[in-house]
């Protein structure tokens, strides 16, 4: 069977530590290959490229996705701090270098990212236009904008799970973490949310399971999103960039999309797909015609 029909069979995983933390990469196909580096999403995986990136190592790319800080199989942010964007551009930064270092006389890298993972994508771009061959975006340009009042009530809502942190609720088995899963990605598979959710779980000595992520993750985050900001960060894009939207799902109504696509200087090309916000896994094949495009682009 090939990498594409046989899930998760070429892919390897190693950790390394960045930034005094330890990182868990998901990695496929020839170190050394034309690098594709694949960001993921708020509480998903590196492992949940697997049908985009077996595709892409059977054209020779060297294909990594690192489960994010205080996801996966990464360790959690320390005790007293929180997730911030930057934190994770930082992880990022860290994680180039890394790579580079690997693999001397690495030319570029094609940067994707899906939805959270796509704001790190873009912010990154932007602030080491240097690194950044090529750019592809998968319902990924930054969350909706927050507004004065709204930033202010984010606070506040912050100030309260700080006084009662979140803690994850204990279910049955791998079964039923597999059924959430699958709730927000209506395109994976059964067998390919039941390999996931076993990556991402604890089985618990009395019984059950929990996730792995970070419940952190679940608490307000202190500082709200400023999108004038990236709209900055968008000027300062250099390389050509494809923004992939799943035309069926919420992302493809932010109000504000249009106006932060025709922002890139260097131009953005626009690839609607017929799928919900889950396009890695409902649409791997043209989402892999996109990657494939992005990085003959840079070449």
């Amino acid at each position: 069977m090939t990498a594409s029909t046989a899930p998760f069979a070429s892919m390897r995983e190693r950790d390394v530590s960045l930034r005094g933390l330890r990182f868990r990469l998901c990695e496929w196909g020839p170190h050394g290959g034309p690098l594709v580096v694949l960001l993921h999403g708020w509480l998903d995986q590196g492992a949940a490229w697997d049908a985009v990136a077996a595709q892409l190592a059977q054209d020779g790319y060297w294909v990594v996705a690192p489960d994010h800080r205080g996801h996966g199989r990464s360790d959690w942010t320390p005790t007293g701090s929180t997730y911030h964007f930057l934190e994770y551009v930082a992880d990022l930064d860290a994680l180039m270098q890394r790579l580079e270092a690997d693999a001397p006389g690495m030319k570029g890298c094609t940067l994707v990212g899906h939805s959270m993972g796509g704001t790190i994508a873009t912010l990154y771009a932007g602030l080491r236009p240097e690194r950044i061959a090529s750019l592809v975006l998968v319902d990924g340009l930054g969350p909706p904008a927050v507004s004065d009042d709204e930033a202010a009530d984010q606070a506040t809502t912050f100030l309260e799970h700080c006084r009662s942190p979140r803690i994850h609720r204990v279910l049955v088995d791998v079964s039923s973490a597999a059924d959430r899963i699958r709730r927000t990605n209506p395109g994976l598979s059964r067998k390919r949310a039941e390999w996931l959710a076993k990556r991402v779980t604890v089985v618990l000595p009395g019984g059950g399971v929990k996730w792995r992520w970070d419940p952190l993750h679940r608490t307000r985050a202190a500082v709200a999103f400023d999108a004038d900001r990236l709209m900055a960060v968008i000027r300062r894009v250099q390389c050509a960039t494809w923004l992939v939207v799943g035309c069926t799902g919420w992302y493809a109504r932010l109000p504000a999309l249009l106006e932060r696509q025709r922002t890139f200087e260097a131009g953005c090309t626009r690839v609607d797909l017929p799928c919900g916000h889950d396009i890695h896994h409902s649409e791997p094949q043209r989402l892999v015609s996109v990657i494939r495009q992005a990085v003959r682009f840079r070449s």
